[in-house]
């Protein structure tokens, strides 16, 4: 499958849902993670860096949990870094601490309870020495209620090439989910840019929160980008 820039890939996706990426940069391996919405309710959030180290995507209005819109996003471990767009972070963490393979980690994940759409679980696992495995679990069918889940190993990457995992695809009105990564190329030179330019190429109406960080530096300097700081 041929690699289209990032701006072009999100271009086609007006409404990608939820968004995880793993690229190479001339610094390194950088992810990016991002969030859009269409309710009020799923554009009311916001990302950020708590007191445990890791990034949690919370409400800015009240102080319902809502485990559909409001979740541990990013979290470190000894040896891997897992960053996804639901409550599964913490599972898939707390597997591989326990010295399951990071491949098992991901399976036996159950999609989103939201029906019609039913959401795509989407998971990323980077270990310290740079593997990347992304895992989706997904609604096998519209008559099948049982979870399909695809795990993806990447390969190598070169600077300048990623592959991006979006929970949908296709028109705002009628969002298709998604079964698994497409390969991505971007000019990032640093995780920041790659924040940045992934924000740069979501629907402004849209767009909710971003991240982006370094795996390999336990989040010592992510950039985080929230609407909700520019609202008003």
């Amino acid at each position: 499958m041929a690699a289209d820039d990032l701006a072009a890939v999100l271009a086609d996706r007006p409404y990608p849902g939820r968004v995880v990426i793993v690229a190479r940069t001339p610094a390194g391996l950088a992810c990016a993670y991002a969030a859009t919405g269409r309710s009020e309710a799923s554009r009311q959030r916001r990302i950020r860096l708590t007191d445990d180290g890791d990034l949690r995507v919370e409400p800015t209005v009240g102080d319902a949990d809502d485990p559909l819109r409001h979740y541990r996003a990013v979290r470190r471990t000894d040896r891997f870094f897992v960053f996804s767009n639901g409550t599964q972070t913490d599972p898939v963490a707390d597997r591989l601490a326990a010295g399951e393979p990071a491949a098992v980690a991901l399976e036996d994940l159950e999609y989103e309870g939201d029906p019609p759409i039913f959401t795509p679980r989407i998971t990323a696992v980077v270990s310290d020495d740079d593997q990347v495995w992304l895992g989706a679990a997904h609604r096998g069918s519209a008559d099948r209620a049982s979870s399909d889940t695809s795990v993806t190993r990447v390969g190598a990457l070169a600077a300048g090439e990623g592959m991006l995992l979006s929970t949908y695809r296709g028109p705002v009105a009628d969002p298709i989910t998604n079964t698994g990564p497409v390969p991505i190329t971007s000019t990032a030179a640093t995780h920041r840019e790659l924040a940045e330019q992934l924000w740069a190429a979501l629907d402004t109406e849209r767009r909710v929160l971003a991240a982006g960080f370094v795996p390999g530096d336990h989040l010592a300097d992510p950039v985080l980008l929230n609407a909700a700081d520019s609202a008003g």
